[in-house]
């Protein structure tokens, strides 16, 4: 039953020295940030960009003829 307790202890040392998970959450809150960077540059923007190509869009079917 000793050897069990060795073994279980053996598995939790391997998993708490082990990495490769905190490179992953890493990632994670990275990419929560870029998403919230993406998302505030929309919502300042959008509404210029969009009247532009309204704009530019008026403009085309005013002066292009097919």
């Amino acid at each position: 039953m000793n050897t069990n307790l060795n073994n279980v202890l053996a598995a939790l040392k391997a998993l708490h020295n082990d990495e490769s998970g905190a490179t992953a959450t890493e990632y994670i809150v990275l990419l929560v940030l870029v998403a919230c960077f993406v998302i505030a540059i929309v919502k300042t923007f959008g509404g210029t960009v969009s009247s532009k190509y309204a704009a530019a869009d008026q403009l085309v079917v005013k002066e292009v003829t097919f």
